[in-house]
């Protein structure tokens, strides 16, 4: 075993369950608190019966579904096992020894972890209060060089390129660069300001921008993302797919959740309502609240592990994030109302 390999962080997820307590209010994960729709279950009750069949290996279906709702040609679609291993494949696809990729400072963990597996090093660009610097990713490219990641918004901070920082990027940045824009929360935003990329793909032929089904969808268990990118970089990424790497439950739930936009505006909705109640309740504490752009909030607090060991003792698990190297803020997933109100109630009681 080499020492890159061993030296690579294993990805720890957040926390599902305290030793000792029942009824526990999971705020850690950036999850739907409803999960996927009625419509979708149903559909998933009759695919389940039919899981001695392989699934269909083009996921030509769902690529319909979903060109339809984003207007984009099915040949500009790849859909892979979760975002997760779309990220993966474009580092095995670009990335060789020596290789260079530029992340921003406290962005999602595996882009590091996915680059350092395809041998490639790791250059981090600063922030300013969590906030992306678009001046010093560019300033950090060099010959080698071969994918800048940004999330947009970034986990664990919300924060995100408005749309003038986003092109200026694209615009700094040169073509043989791979930029992956990450949009897992892009449907919590409808911000004039914000885009997550899809209207820039045309015409750069180095963006790709990722999805995923987890979030808005409540998909997160049956693993299914999806990237737009160009027709060639799509041909190459089929090229080195597992041969069903999307499973048949996934795809039809997928396909069916697209097209449930009632359910879709319910949830965004019920996000919008809590994520500003959020911010301003929490904001009457002595809390820095960030101005967090998903379906969670982002804050500062003077001692994350006596407030952390405060909520686990009271059956609410949020995202503590050493892990990104922050050490004194955590990250709320928002939950459904009830939950909401007992963490607010906790949080206030401990204050």
């Amino acid at each position: 075993m080499s020492d890159r390999i061993n030296n690579i962080k294993t990805y720890e997820g957040g926390k599902s369950f305290i030793p000792g307590k029942k009824n526990i209010i999971k705020l850690s994960s950036n999850e739907s608190p409803f999960g996927p729709s009625k419509k979708v279950l149903n559909a998933i009750d009759q695919a389940s019966k039919k899981t001695n069949r392989y699934p269909t290996a083009d996921c030509l279906e769902l690529k319909k579904n979903l060109g339809k709702k984003f207007r984009l040609p099915i040949k500009n679609i790849f859909c892979g096992n979760g975002s997760d291993e779309i990220l993966g494949l474009l580092c095995q696809l670009f990335l060789s020894k020596n290789d260079e990729v530029i992340i921003p400072k406290h962005s999602f963990l595996m882009y590091e972890i996915y680059a350092s597996i395809n041998n490639a090093k790791i250059k981090y660009a600063d922030v300013d209060d969590y906030s992306f610097k678009v001046d010093d990713i560019i300033k950090k490219i060099t010959k080698k060089t071969k994918i800048i990641f940004i999330a947009q918004p970034n986990n664990p901070t919300g924060m995100y390129l408005d749309k003038k920082s986003l092109n200026r990027l694209i615009k700094g940045v040169p073509k043989r660069i791979m930029i992956v824009i990450d949009a897992a929360y892009s449907e919590f935003i409808n911000n004039a300001d914000y885009t997550d990329g899809l209207n820039l793909i045309r015409k750069n032929n180095n963006v790709i921008v990722t999805h995923t089904f987890s979030k808005i969808y409540g998909l997160a268990s049956l693993r299914l993302g999806w990237c737009a990118a160009s027709s060639r970089i799509i041909a190459l990424l089929d090229k080195i797919r597992g041969p069903f790497n999307v499973n048949q439950i996934a795809q039809i739930a997928g396909s069916i959740a697209l097209k449930d936009t009632n359910y879709e505006k319910k949830v965004i909705k019920h996000n919008k309502i809590w994520l500003k109640k959020f911010k301003l309740e929490l904001a009457k504490l002595p809390i820095k609240v960030y101005d967090s752009q998903a379906n969670f909030v982002f804050v500062k607090v003077l001692d994350v592990n006596k407030l952390n060991k405060y909520l686990l003792s009271n059956g609410v698990i949020v995202r503590t994030l050493e892990n990104y190297d922050i050490y004194d803020c955590m990250r709320i997933s928002i939950g459904t109302e009830s939950e909401n109100k007992k963490f607010l109630k906790l949080i206030k009681n401990y204050f």
